[in-house]
Parts: structure tokens; sequence; C-alpha cells
């Protein structure tokens, strides 16, 4: 087997027809997994067109059958002219501001890397996402929501997407929460080999699109000679020059009461009444009037010592616990019988040096921002 390099393949990117659509901005969503049922119903009233119709598959009842409607629903689209796919082929700039915060990487079709020598994931997945995912890209015959990959000191393709930003846009969209985004095309050959050569000096972290990635991967092992099975779409952040966000994901735990929390976490963890929010390394638990703070023993990230000490010693099962992005979403949910766990998120250095060991934190470990908008543009095999 050839040595792998990372390479992101230029592509004739999908997307939304302004004309056909209320606005370019109300048709696009969050990436799934963020998706809290208050957001969904903003987003399902506000075009019928908007990508939560496809990412977001209802009726679980219904098993495999429950895919067919997004499927339809895009080929409808297709047909209609709603959304048109690129003339020529090209990498994306993509660039995302709100407020102070600003995301801007290249999108493109990832080669993909089973050996996981230069595309390094940083945390476990979930089997039964990592189904639900490949059975939406096998239902739609697509890859509609852009994984997230970070990279350091891009040189001679970072300098390619500052000077694209230079332009004029090729697309331009705002949503409701104020974000503005703008994307622009790279097409000039020599560009493009030059980015090329860059890339394949590096290696990547999975910043978000864990599941997603691993849907790729089984796509293509089942797939191997398909044109297009080989390739994922994905966007590609210089993190040193343009920074990303790096929070926690917080966790509700069912059937767990702050009684058994304090009688048996492990000796050598202090635990403290109240929520000490000036502790950064710590695991804050509330049944939503109370709070109990534990002080982490021992240098692992708080999460890897959530799942591997605590849970245990709880008597938890993994199985059973919901993940939350934002705090409020979690305390929401917490009651008597049912506690939310509150984290901290690990450093960007622990991220780095456990992937790059080959060593995964568990499951919805990080939260890295801002995140791609889906929708803007997309991919079929």
């Amino acid at each position: 087997m050839p040595d792998a390099v990372l390479r992101l393949d230029p592509l004739r990117a999908w997307r939304f027809v302004a004309g056909k659509v209320s606005a370019l901005g109300a048709v696009t969503s969050p990436p799934y997994d963020v998706l809290e049922p208050a957001i969904v119903r903003r987003l399902t009233d506000s075009d019928l067109h908007n990508m939560v119709r496809l990412i977001l598959p209802r009726d679980p009842d219904l098993g495999p059958a429950r895919y067919d409607e997004p499927a339809e629903r895009l080929a409808a689209w297709q047909r209609a002219g709603v959304v048109v796919q690129d003339e020529r082929p090209a990498l994306y700039v993509y660039e995302q501001r709100l407020g102070n915060a600003v995301l801007c990487g290249l999108v493109g079709s990832l080669r993909l890397d089973p050996t996981r020598r230069v595309v390094l994931p940083h945390e476990d997945v979930m089997p039964h996402w990592v189904d639900d995912r490949l059975r939406l890209m096998e239902a739609t015959d697509a890859d509609l929501e852009p994984i997230l990959l970070a990279y350091a000191d891009g040189g001679v393709a970072s300098d390619a997407v500052d000077a694209a930003r230079s332009g004029e846009p090729w697309v331009e969209a705002e949503t409701y929460n104020g974000a503005e985004h703008r994307i622009w095309r790279i097409e000039d050959a020599a560009t493009l080999a030059a980015v090329e050569a860059e890339l394949a000096k590096h290696e990547a972290v999975i910043a978000d699109g864990h599941h997603r990635y691993a849907a790729y991967l089984e796509r293509q092992l089942r797939e191997p000679y398909r044109t297009g099975a080989e390739v994922g779409l994905a966007m590609l952040v210089d993190y040193v020059r343009h920074p990303l966000t790096l929070d926690p994901i917080h966790r509700v735990v069912p059937g767990l009461d702050l009684e058994t929390v304090r009688q048996r976490t492990p000796a050598g963890w202090q635990v403290q009444d109240g929520r000490v929010e000036s502790e950064p390394e710590r695991v804050s638990v509330t049944d939503g009037s109370s709070w109990l703070t534990l002080h982490a023993s021992g240098d692992a990230p708080t999460v890897t010592l959530l799942h591997e000490v605590l849970l245990p010693a709880w008597g938890v099962d993994e199985e059973q616990l919901s993940f939350h992005h934002t705090l409020a979403d979690a305390l929401a949910l917490a009651g008597p019988q049912q506690v939310a766990v509150e984290l901290t998120a690990p450093h960007m250095d622990q991220v780095l040096r456990s992937a790059a060991q080959g060593v995964v934190l568990p499951q919805k470990a990080t939260s890295f921002g801002p995140k791609p908008r889906v929708g803007l543009l997309f991919r079929t095999l």
C-alpha cells in the first residue's frame, strides 16, 4: 500500500439556488448532532427546503425505511432545480463570521485514510450513530455534511485560502443567528497543485465528525471499487492561522442521584458541596437544585476520568447517557433521579497528543467550533 498522504480533491459541489428558496441562510442547519428539539422546530418552520429535513430522518419506528423520505426529497429538489451542481470542479474556501468568531478553511473531497496515519481521530464513536449516518449516505447517495479537520501551519495552502478571500465571493448567506457565510472557488490548476503538494506534508486531526468519518470508511469497505466511495466531504482548517474553539460536551445520567455520587465516588477524589467554577479540572454534578464538585484525581482529561473511573464506580451504563453541547440544555433535564454532569474541555495539546499516539478519548469528548453550516455545499457520489 502506498504511503498515506493528506489530500483534499476538488469537486463539483451542489448548492441551493437563491431564487428557489426563501433565502440561502434559511435552508441551512447546524450539524445533526447539535440539533436540540427547539432548533429543529425553528429550522423546519424556516423553509420547506431546510437541510434538517435531509440530515435528521424522522420516525425511528420505521427502521431502515426512515431514510427513504430524505432520499426522495433530495431527488425531488434536484429534479426541480432547487439544488444545482457546480459546472466545474474546485476547492471551496468557506468563511463563517459571528461576532469575533471566525471559521475559515478549505472544503473538498477528502481522500480516506483507513490506516489512520494522516487523518487522526481523537475520540471514540458509538456504533449506532455510525450506522445511522451510513444508512443516510447510502439512501441519499450523498455526503450532506462536511466533517471538520484541523491541521497546523498550512503554508502555501493557507496562503491560497487567504488570497481567495480577497476576491468577490461565489456565494453569500446570512443565518438567523446573525452569522455571515461566504464561499469562494479555487480552480486555477497551478494553485490546486501547490495546495496538493503542501497538504501532502501534513496530518490532520478530526475535530468534528468522527461518526461521519467512520461511516465514510465503512462505505468504502463495502464498495471498494465504486467511484466516489474513496473520498468524503470535509473542511480543512489551519488552526494556527485560523484558531478553533474547544468546548466540553455535557452529560445527563438517568437513574443517578447526588447521594449515590457522594457515596460511590472513589477515594482520592475530593467531593465538595456547590459548584466551584474556578477549578479548571473538575466534574460538577447537579440534580437541578444542588451541586457537587469533584476535583480530578490524575492528569487525564476529565472526560476520560468520568468514563473510565466515575461512571463505573457509580454503576452507570454508558448506553443510558445523553449528550448536550450547552449546559443549559443539560440542566433543563436534571432532576432528583437524573443528574446533569458538567465537564471542562480538554486542552488542545491533550487532544493532539492523544490523536498522535493513537489513543482516543471517550465518545463526544469535545466540541470544536465554530462548526461549518450544513447546506451551503454538499457532494453526491
